[in-house]
């Protein structure tokens, strides 16, 4: 599995959360249409790009799993500070994009 995979997945998750009426992170909650289909594009996106290495019922499995898992850690993350917030997010993304890389060339 590709760690770039993860990506999505985990933006998807936090477009969720900010289109939450009691989410903390920014000062207004993003329309409902909006999070939705950004959350959705990018499940999609998820479920395309882990199929690149699985056959598409596996695919979705594994996306349906890890999503859960984001939703969870961004709910968590974002009882802390914004800041903190978005550098666990920021370092997510950067870890994913190393280890995933890494394995693309290796």
């Amino acid at each position: 599995m590709s760690f770039i995979e993860i990506i999505p997945l985990w933006l998807s998750a936090l477009s969720l959360y900010l289109g939450s009426e009691r989410q903390t992170l920014i000062s207004r909650a993003w329309p409902k249409p909006l999070a939705g289909f950004s959350a959705l594009s990018l499940f999609i996106l998820g479920i395309v790009t882990f199929s690149f290495d699985y056959p598409w019922v596996s695919s979705m499995l594994a996306a349906l799993v890890v999503f859960m898992l984001s939703l969870f850690t961004v709910t968590i993350s974002s009882g802390y500070s914004k800041a903190r917030t978005f550098s666990i997010t920021a370092a997510l993304c950067l870890v994913s994009l190393l280890f995933g890389g890494a394995s693309y060339v290796a």
